[in-house]
């Protein structure tokens, strides 16, 4: 039977892909309706007023030198007036140094120590802000009234406790088609999300100070994991955490792929370290599926050259469907957010696909061989 199979894998292959098309052609419609609908139904950007309670925005900074000065002058040029930015900065690069030249009534500068961490950090951020509500971002991303506004407008207008936002790429990554392809994809995923969520973005998110002290605000001595973790304990506290998809932090996007891989293995290890605490046995498969098949999808073509031409039509498949995603997601991310797909990007689609791959499996090795490294 397996010897008749591999006969047939030719023809195999091509009712499979068949398939594939015709699946991902449904899927294609429904991601149409679903990327116009969002972009019909985002609303006009909110009027807060001056009058509000004061703000205090949290960040840490670790060699951050070349974008830490962009930072502090995007949040200087916010318009909503009771503000003040709390910023824990440090490195080998200057970046103390570059921030303490803003430092005054609105920015607050603290010196960030080697081996600190982004939590003790915040923990310290927090103990000097004055602000009723806390708004956390982080060092490599550029505020705006717009997105900030959007992301404060339910705590301050409709009684929310904690609200959470999206992100997009700085303006000078924006024709970068590494970066876009890797914002087509969470644009995406983001598109899908339905409000509320049980998860936070930390570099986009704002809550009530009080709240933030309910859950021992960063009191945990974590090495990492900071804004999942938070999320979780708000989640598992019963705070409801809106979901603003309409707001978007500008931040950097990895350009490298060393610091892809890094991004991304981290990710799943933080699921994986805090997941169980919190009985969240669901996210930490997801993780780890993920990671199984980014394996599977480099291993298969090897396996192939053993057990014949039907695993390579397997893989394919798996590889035509993913590629079909691909392009699903950057028609998504292009009608609902008017992202710049360029034709570069979708010829090097293929090699960006073998690069998630690479992500994906990277961290069942991480997990074995270096669990404490981050």
């Amino acid at each position: 039977m397996w010897t008749w199979l591999n006969q047939q894998a030719g023809w195999l292959f091509l009712a499979g892909l068949a398939a594939v098309l015709l699946w991902n052609l449904v899927l294609w419609r429904r991601d149409q309706a679903l990327a116009r609908r969002l972009r019909e139904q985002r609303p006009p950007p909110p009027s807060l007023p001056q009058d509000g309670p004061p703000v205090s925005v949290l960040a840490a900074a670790w060699n951050e030198a070349d974008m830490i000065q962009e930072h502090v002058e995007s949040f200087q040029q916010l318009g909503y007036a009771k503000r003040e930015l709390v910023l824990c900065a440090g490195g080998e690069d200057g970046t103390l140094a570059l921030a303490q030249q803003y430092a005054g009534e609105q920015v607050v500068v603290l010196e960030q120590q080697a081996g600190e961490g982004k939590q003790a950090a915040l923990r310290r951020c927090l103990e000097r802000a004055r602000g009723e509500v806390v708004f956390l971002t982080d060092a490599d991303c550029l505020l705006d009234d717009e997105s900030f506004e959007r992301t404060l407008a339910p705590v301050l207008l409709e009684g929310a406790e904690v609200t959470t936002g999206s992100y997009q790429p700085l303006d000078a990554q924006i024709d970068n088609p590494f970066v876009v392809h890797q914002w087509c994809a969470d644009l995406a995923a983001a598109a899908r999300m339905e409000d509320p969520v049980r998860s936070i973005v930390g570099r986009n998110c704002a809550l009530r100070r009080q709240v933030l002290d309910a859950v021992g605000g960063f009191e945990p001595p974590l090495r990492t994991g900071t804004d999942y973790y938070m999320g979780k304990m708000l989640a598992a506290s019963g705070y409801r955490i809106r979901y603003r998809r309409d707001s978007e932090v500008r931040t950097r996007y990895p350009t490298r792929l060393r610091s892809y891989w890094r991004k991304q293995s981290r990710w799943v290890r933080n699921l994986v370290l805090h997941g169980p605490a919190f009985a969240a046995y669901e996210e930490v498969w997801m993780a780890l599926r993920t990671s199984l098949v980014g394996l599977t999808m480099l291993l298969l073509p090897l396996v192939a050259l053993a057990a014949g031409p039907l695993v390579l039509v397997a893989w394919g498949l798996l590889f035509g469907h993913s590629f079909l995603s691909k392009l699903r997601y950057a028609g998504l991310a292009r009608l609902y957010r008017g992202a710049r797909v360029s034709a570069r990007q979708l010829l090097l689609t293929p090699a960006y696909m073998i690069a998630d791959f690479v992500a994906w499996a990277l961290p069942l090795f991480d997990l074995a061989a270096r669990r404490d490294r981050w």
